[in-house]
């Protein structure tokens, strides 16, 4: 008997654990952007908060960087026999569109962080790199850049969770098995 991993119709353990966490990520920095920016003030609690987003963001860049190795390693399920070309292109942009996201925002938010003139520090101990100087007007620029495709980010994500339950629910056709373990998958 061969299990549904074997069968190329799961993604394995690697791709499981990545997805999961940066899904946990992303909706904690998200929540914590929403939360730290009505602050009022500078206080110490806030910049902690702003320190604890700039270091979720620059772990979830480079769990995006694994993911994409882990992603080039793995073998990909195929799609169902029963989905349409139409189903598939929509699959295939939707989560071209997320790598997109998942890229822009943190990167974004580095390069907003740097024109507010704050270099990022990950976890206090490891300075990334200046490449750009402190630049106000830019600062604007990039600070809506950075909100804008994380809402577009977080929608992307919640789309992302309809189809997913869209397929378990009306089609009943296992998709959301290869991403959950333990659950049935095609």
């Amino acid at each position: 008997m061969t299990s549904a991993l074997q069968e190329n119709r799961r993604y394995g353990w690697p791709m499981v654990i990545v997805h999961w966490a940066m899904a946990l990520g992303i909706l904690t920095a998200f929540g914590m952007g929403l939360y730290m920016v009505d602050i009022p003030g500078i206080t110490p609690f806030k910049l902690k908060m702003f320190n604890w987003h700039k270091w979720l963001g620059v772990t979830l860049w480079a769990l995006l960087l694994l993911r994409l190795l882990v992603r080039i390693n793995s073998k990909v399920p195929r799609y169902p026999a029963h989905w349409g070309r139409r189903t598939i292109l929509m699959a295939k942009l939707g989560h071209a569109a997320l790598y997109v996201l998942m890229l822009a925002v943190p990167t974004l938010g580095y390069f907003y962080s740097l024109a507010s003139g704050f270099p990022v520090v990950w976890f206090g101990v490891i300075e990334l790199p200046v490449l750009i100087e402190k630049d106000p007007a830019l600062k604007d620029t990039l600070k809506l850049a950075h909100e804008l495709s994380a809402k577009g980010l977080v929608l992307l994500v919640a789309g992302h969770v309809l189809m997913a339950l869209k397929h378990h629910v009306l089609d009943k056709d296992g998709v959301l098995g290869r991403m959950i373990p333990g659950m049935k998958a095609d």
